[in-house]
């Protein structure tokens, strides 16, 4: 059970959601040195997003795409990245993220998206299911729907796997029928995943930063997560880029993806 009710944390990214639709438009990109861009937007997010959390759940443990991992890596740890797709809020392609999780002895506990050009705002509670909450920004939006991914026992052509530029390099999808889709934000490939829009999303070289919020969704609408080699993942906070293909897809289709595909 959370030490905190989930409504006040998602209420913390809905604000957050509001302050990034005003940041939009208004810094020039900095180059990272591993050629990623960054914004002064991502940077105050990323520390409203600390500052709102520290006080709503203190002596927790950080993870932030921006300022690293402070705190005890053994504590419940907030992971945090401000803006997911960074490229396309900059470049002005209205699909961007800001993604907040919080994993715990190598699970993802808990998970809250905000998608603020679509003004949405999606949220997971490990046992309590996914939940999406469209009009986010009303007053009395509408209730929130309850989310559940698409599974089924054969694919077709027309079933869509998202995986980012890393995992298409290294991955070779001759086996299955599906079309690829780059959204530019591994995020938002878990957020429609979870809304049963693809059938599978597929990372490499990606951080914690970029997968724990959106794997505690799409776990709550029913999927699993497995490495290309079968394995389970784990939530490690002090792990660097993950290396091996990551996979999230409902149970029926991971079967067949993990029997499917194989390294080029």
């Amino acid at each position: 059970m959370l030490p905190f009710d989930p409504a006040q944390a998602v209420e913390i990214v809905r604000q957050a959601s509001v302050l990034a639709l005003s940041l939009r438009g208004q810094y020039v990109p900095d180059v990272k040195p591993d050629q990623t861009l960054v914004t002064e937007a991502d940077r105050r997010l990323e520390d409203f997003l600390c500052q709102r959390l520290g006080q709503l759940a203190p002596g927790f443990a950080f993870l932030g795409e921006e300022t690293g991992l402070t705190g005890d890596p053994d504590a419940p740890c907030w992971v945090i990245d401000p803006i997911d797709g960074t490229t396309n809020f900059v470049r002005g392609i209205p699909l961007w993220c800001i993604s907040v999780g919080l994993v715990h002895q190598g699970r993802a506990i808990f998970g809250c998206i905000a998608v603020p050009p679509q003004n949405e705002i999606l949220w997971a509670a490990e046992g309590a299911g996914a939940w999406l909450q469209l009009d986010a920004a009303l007053p009395q939006p509408p209730p929130a729907v309850r989310l559940r991914a698409f599974d089924a026992p054969a694919l077709m052509q027309e079933d869509l796997i998202a995986c980012n530029t890393t995992a298409e390099r290294a991955v070779d999808f001759r086996a299955v029928p599906c079309r690829l889709r780059n959204l530019g934000s591994l995020t938002y490939h878990l957020v429609a995943l979870s809304r049963g829009a693809l059938c599978c999303s597929l990372s490499r070289q990606h951080k914690l930063y970029d997968i724990a919020a959106g794997i505690c969704l799409c776990q709550e609408a029913g999927c699993v997560t497995r490495y290309l080699d079968g394995s389970e993942w784990r939530a490690e906070v002090v792990a660097p880029k993950d290396p091996a293909p990551l996979l999230v897809a409902p149970p029926q289709i991971m079967a067949i993806l993990l029997d499917k595909l194989a390294l080029r």
